[in-house]
């Protein structure tokens, strides 16, 4: 009778155990192979797969027939839960997945393929069936990282593109350091963050992949790598409180970013945040299910705790002008010299020497300034080689002491100043100030430096990386991203620098804010221009709204409205930061509101009000044109655009920033629909 497999399991099911599946099938009195197939289709099919387990643990030969049935009925799977759960049966028995682990990787490939549009929740459930074979070399890898690198996420159903990020990450883990894989990889996320019902994760996801190059020692600036990792964690957690895990390692970065500075109450906190955020993690995920194949991840961020620690005591090691206990000063700088892979605190494959690069230099300017240091590990190598102590031991000594060699001693043997006179300013920032060179940009930068020695410049570092933080911590995902765009936009014009530049970021920081607001009608819910009305609204509202907004944040007091004379016209927004002015044009479209044609109507005049001050402007533009596919996404509505009126060689650089109106509510399009 139909369903009397599923009555047997149920029955004879205990705790984790059940019969084989021979035992259970010669009970049987329909049609086996049927009866097995709507199992592995319902609610008990992991129940099914643990006892094809069990199975095959015994040795038994004919059960090749029952396998083929259970993957077709498992492609057919319409319960998540149930889907997940037999795949983790089947996984865990390598009888299983040695003989018949390339065929579920290709029943999973192809049933992803047939759900993706139809059950995407489903679909998300077979691909990363996929991924945990293919993480353990079973199954095509080539054909699982394309599932995972989709052209157009944004077409995708918001319930599948949710959990694809973790997924891409995942994939990061293993195959993040290939040369083919990985780029591909990153632009799926990269994509990911625009995308609302992903921002987060995907956000979350590209620091820990930038965390996990400077781990493994990636070629290029390891500090900025870090810094940038930071911004993304801290945008995180702006964007979902609940993401315990960004704030567990936004506050490892800070530890570690803390040490490079030689800032021993940053230390301190850090260590405080670290010890709160795991134990708070410890609490929240006690009693839950994490599945085996994540728990590598999970479990490696509890190395921040035991990272913090060594590096303190590194910090303690090298401060004090004499060391009381010399030998357990040595020991725990040489555990911060050489970092092994048990307190790299990310997942995926790391170069062991990977954090070592970040920690090295630190630890090794404190001892070349203190020569009694200098001259115990020296002796304290030359102890270990007398006493034959262990490779383990005596080979970071020797590494320790020959690069102190090298930092104070010249050719000719002579003793020399540690300070390589061939260092550029550009190199000094890098070293000492990676954040104040972000945010200032190298001449800024280099005029800060010129007038500080290291300990002032490692303070002001301190101050900016702070800042920084503290910034990204209130903007979600894609606020960031478009702010990040927009700044990279404007880094060709000369005025964008110094005072100017801070100011205009204030503005900017201002206008993305509004377009977010206005961009959700459920913030927005009393703007009557942004829905349709007859007739269509005048541009002087959205002014009005504009100016209203920026009174009632941190630009009060520098905000006038209609002001007269600018260019040969009137301007409809002036904002005055002292002897420097930006000018907002206001205009609204009804016709043709696509990028090209909004700068080839009203660019000109845009820029053309910035004649006198800086080169920097905004063209807000509300669009009132039909919207029958739906609105642009947030990411799209500000981008830069450059001007040069003929025969001039200034170029003026105007930020388009779009604020939709004229919108229906989305249960009208499906309305429209039929």
């Amino acid at each position: 009778m139909p369903g009397e497999l599923d009555r047997l399991l149920a029955a004879t099911s205990t705790g984790a155990g059940v019969p084989p599946l021979g035992d259970l099938m010669h009970r049987l009195t329909g049609p086996d192979d049927d009866e097995l197939g709507r199992c592995a289709t319902g609610p008990l099919a992991h129940l099914a797969c643990r006892s094809l387990s069990y199975e095959l643990s015994r040795g038994s030969t004919a059960a090749d027939a029952w396998v083929t049935t259970i993957i077709a009925g498992l492609a057919g799977q319409s319960s998540v839960l149930a889907l997940l759960d037999a795949t983790d049966e089947l996984l865990a028995s390598s009888e299983f997945v040695q003989s018949y682990g390339r065929r579920l990787h290709e029943a999973f490939l192809r049933a992803h393929t047939v759900t993706l549009s139809t059950s995407p929740l489903v679909a998300a459930a077979f691909i990363e069936g996929a991924l945990r074979l293919a993480i353990v070399g079973v199954g095509n890898v080539v054909r699982t990282l394309a599932a995972l690198t989709p052209v157009e996420v944004a077409a995708l159903d918001p319930d599948y593109v949710e959990r694809l990020p973790r997924l891409v990450g995942a994939a990061l883990d293993v195959w993040g350091a290939d040369k083919a894989s990985g780029p591909a990889l990153r632009e799926t996320l990269s994509a990911l963050q625009d995308v609302p019902d992903a921002a987060a994760d995907a956000t979350f996801e590209r620091g820990l992949d930038l965390l996990r190059q400077v781990a493994g020692g990636a070629p290029g600036d390891a500090l900025d790598l870090l810094l940038t990792a930071r911004r993304h964690f801290a945008n995180t957690e702006a964007a979902d409180e609940a993401r315990h895990d960004a704030a567990l390692y936004g506050a490892g970065v800070d530890a570690v970013m803390a040490f490079f500075r030689g800032s021993t109450d940053d230390m301190r906190i850090a260590h405080t945040v670290l010890s709160n955020q795991l134990d708070q993690r410890e609490m929240w995920l006690r009693r839950a299910h994490i599945p085996a194949w994540r728990r590598p991840r999970t479990e490696a961020v509890y190395a921040w705790s035991r990272l913090t620690v060594i590096l303190d005591r590194a910090q303690q090691a090298t401060a004090p002008p004499v060391w009381l206990d010399a030998w357990s000063a040595l020991d725990s700088i040489l555990d911060a010299y050489v970092l092994d892979r048990s307190v790299v605190p990310v997942p995926g494959s790391t170069d062991a020497d990977g954090l070592t690069r970040l920690v090295r230099p630190v630890i090794e300017s404190s001892l070349v300034r203190g020569q009694l240091l200098l001259a115990q590990v020296r002796h304290a190598a030359q102890e270990a080689e007398h006493a034959n102590e262990p490779p383990a031991r005596i080979d970071p000594l020797r590494r320790l002491r020959d690069r102190l060699d090298q930092l104070t001693l010249p050719a000719n043997g002579s003793l020399a100043d540690p300070v390589d006179s061939d260092v550029t300013l550009r190199e000094r920032l890098g070293s000492f100030a990676p954040t104040v060179l972000a945010e200032l940009g190298t001449a800024g930068a280099a005029t800060v430096a010129r007038q500080l020695d290291d300990e002032g410049l490692r303070l002001v570092e301190g101050i900016a990386y702070n800042a920084a933080v503290n910034r990204e911590s209130a903007r979600d995902p894609v606020i960031a991203r478009l702010l990040k765009k927009l700044s990279s936009g404007l880094r060709g014009c000369p005025d964008y620098t110094g005072a100017v530049r801070h100011a205009f970021d204030a503005v900017l920081g201002e206008t993305v804010a509004f377009l977010a607001t206005r961009h959700d009608l459920q913030r927005s819910a009393d703007v009557d221009y942004l829905k349709p009305t007859t007739p269509p609204p005048l541009e002087v509202r959205l002014q009005d709204d504009f100016a209203d907004w920026l009174r009632r944040g941190h630009l009060a007091g520098r905000v006038d409205v209609e002001v007269p004379n600018v260019a040969t016209g009137r301007v409809d927004i002036k904002l005055g930061f002292g002897t420097t002015r930006f000018f907002v044009e206001v205009k609204r479209e009804l016709k043709d509101a696509s990028d090209h044609r909004l700068e080839r109507s009203y660019l000109t005049q845009a820029a053309d009000y910035s004649g006198t001050s800086a080169t920097l402007g905004i063209l807000l533009v509300l669009d009132l044109t039909p919207h029958p596919t739906g609105v642009r996404h947030l990411s799209e509505c500000a981008w830069v655009a450059r001007a040069r009126p003929a025969h001039s060689s200034v170029d003026r650089y105007v930020v388009v920033a779009v604020v939709v109106g004229n919108r229906p509510t989305p249960s009208w399009y499906s309305r429209a629909g039929k």
